[in-house]
């Protein structure tokens, strides 16, 4: 757990990085269908990186000026500790922290205005509604969280990226932490998968395996015999023996640092000979680019070996026609992998995305408009310090290999009567789709892969597969 120590660190980090007051808001408690009924709180990933186990409703002001952080919180009170029990005093939370004050959250305005005098308030908008409404009416700038383009001041995301793109060790600990708790949960599910049992039955495996470990998912856990939906949370499908196990999950531990990983296998225990050289050739493209990793590439050179390994593997199955840099140029390849090869992750799973491509892609680089690499979440030169996924897959989406624009488009690339095989296998269920994520550190000697411990050899995951009997 990164320590107050480390938090006081990266907070005089940022104030040597910002030359205008800067309000941080945690956010509070939000209702799931009435007011009492609260979901789960989670602080704003930003205010977490700054602070240890933020108070819901918690802000802080960040001024340059005088290096100095307020840290605003609730008033304690006898009805607070009945419901809630006792909670530290701000003597006590200020010792702890480090903060040069602590104040009442119902002072927040008054004492920012009287702070700040004339200069300008910079905030960053959170997904709490309320909190940044408040914000907003502080610094009268026009934030909001949905829009990237409105989430900060330029200057300010740029400040924050610069930190939270770069992990320390304590990071790096915690997401080795969580990497351990995600293979676990991948391997209960492996063995435990049989014919005949819902969806349902092993995402409850991965979450409960989580939640043994005081974690929780990271994400809505993705666990589909339907593969070829990318972001598939349902799980309410019955197990064939001739489907394939997409499962895309990772546990976040209580420091908000988590783990992000995808492996794919056959209910039966064996993959079918299809299912074997779709699996080898993903495997092969992840392999490809984590291999690749080092200082000074860039990501967006990595998206394109996996994808010249999936293009040329693909053509060797009949399924492409030419040669693996034409096919990635022209974006034929895309029927087949139709996304990113990963994004940046830490605190948010795919971290600090909210900010868009302005922290995400380098200076005078753009987003591709080409089917596929347009959804390319990242476009940086790595470097030491940098966590990202790497995660290539191959799926046969109906709506893909099917739509009359790209068979106009592509028919002298792709075989789409072989595509039509693939679409009606399975007893007409379809093959689905195979992925494989694994979440990888650039360090100065090459990559570390810090979920290398999850099994996804092809010959070790079919020795996984129901071993736990019934």
């Amino acid at each position: 757990m990164p320590t107050s120590q480390h938090c006081k660190r990266r907070r005089e980090q940022f104030l040597a990085s910002i030359d205008t007051p800067v309000l941080l808001m945690a956010g509070g408690w939000m209702s799931r269908n009435y007011p009492a009924n609260w979901c789960p709180y989670r602080a704003d990933s930003t205010f977490l990186f700054f602070f240890p186990n933020p108070e819901p409703n918690a802000a802080a002001l960040f001024d340059p000026k005088d290096e100095s952080v307020t840290l605003f919180l609730d008033e304690r009170t006898p009805e607070d500790a009945l419901w809630h029990g006792p909670v530290p005093s701000f003597a006590e939370i200020k010792k702890a922290t480090g903060v040069s004050a602590v104040e009442k959250r119902a002072d927040l305005a008054a004492l920012v205005a009287k702070k700040a005098g004339k200069r300008q308030v910079r905030g960053v908008a959170v997904a709490d509604p309320r909190a940044t409404a408040e914000l907003k009416a502080i610094t009268k700038e026009r934030l909001d969280f949905a829009t990237a383009k409105k989430v900060g001041d330029p200057d300010v995301l740029r400040a924050i990226a610069g930190l939270r793109c770069h992990r320390d060790p304590e990071e790096i600990a915690e997401m080795r932490t969580a990497a351990a708790v995600t293979r676990e949960a991948h391997t209960v599910a492996m063995a435990r998968t049989r014919p005949g049992i819902y969806e349902q039955e092993l995402a409850g495996l991965v979450e409960g395996t989580f939640a043994r470990h005081g974690c929780v998912p990271a994400y809505n856990t993705i666990l589909s015999v339907r593969g070829e939906v990318l972001h598939n949370t349902a799980h309410h499908n019955l197990l064939h023996d001739t489907d394939l196990v997409l499962l895309d999950a990772g546990a976040e531990r209580p420091s908000g640092y988590c783990a992000d990983v995808t492996r794919t296998w056959p209910v039966s225990g064996r993959f079918s000979p299809e299912a074997r050289d779709i699996y080898d050739i993903v495997l092969a493209a992840e392999i490809t680019a984590i291999e690749a990793v080092k200082p000074g590439v860039r990501y967006r050179d990595l998206h394109l070996a996996s994808s010249r390994v999936i293009a040329d593997g693909l053509a060797q199955l009949g399924l492409l026609k030419g040669s693996a840099d034409d096919l990635v140029e022209s974006g034929a390849h895309a029927l087949f992998f139709p996304h990113g090869v990963g994004h940046l992750i830490g605190l948010d799973v795919h971290d600090m995305e909210g900010f868009g491509d302005l922290v995400a892609y380098g200076p005078g680089r753009k987003r591709s408009t080409q089917f596929g690499t347009a959804y390319l979440r990242l476009d940086l030169d790595l470097e030491p310090g940098m966590c990202f996924t790497i995660e290539p897959g191959i799926y046969f989406v109906p709506a893909i290999l099917r739509d009359a624009e790209f068979k106009k488009q592509f028919k002298g690339q792709v075989d789409f009567k072989r595509a039509e095989q693939f679409l009606t296998m399975n007893s007409l269920r379809g093959f689905g789709g195979v992925r494989i994520e694994d979440d990888v550190l650039c360090t100065n000697n090459g990559p570390e892969v810090l979920t290398a411990a999850v099994p996804k050899e092809r010959l070790a995951v079919e020795a996984l597969v129901g071993s736990a009997g019934l």
